[in-house]
């Protein structure tokens, strides 16, 4: 699964990422946000299901869709 995301808010926290039995990996591209990007990191090193991939810049959600993929990919993880 990918998610594209740009601050989110406390949504994160509240919601996750990801739930429990859902497909693995989640991956979360995090699209130029600038309070999301650390909460989002912190759950991804206790969830080994939880990917996250931080741009820098906001591109849009085109552009972070296939960030992801590529990164995916790249990971040798099936398409999400």
């Amino acid at each position: 699964m990918l998610i594209p995301s740009f601050n989110p808010g406390g949504k994160v926290r509240r919601h996750g990422a990801r739930r429990p039995g859902t497909v693995d990996p989640v991956w979360v591209v995090v699209d130029g946000s600038t309070a999301a990007p650390a909460v989002l990191e912190e759950m991804a090193r206790t969830d080994p299901g939880l990917r996250v991939l931080v741009r820098a810049t906001n591109g849009g959600k085109g552009a972070a869709l296939l960030d992801g993929l590529r990164e995916a990919r790249r990971a040798g993880s099936p398409t999400p």
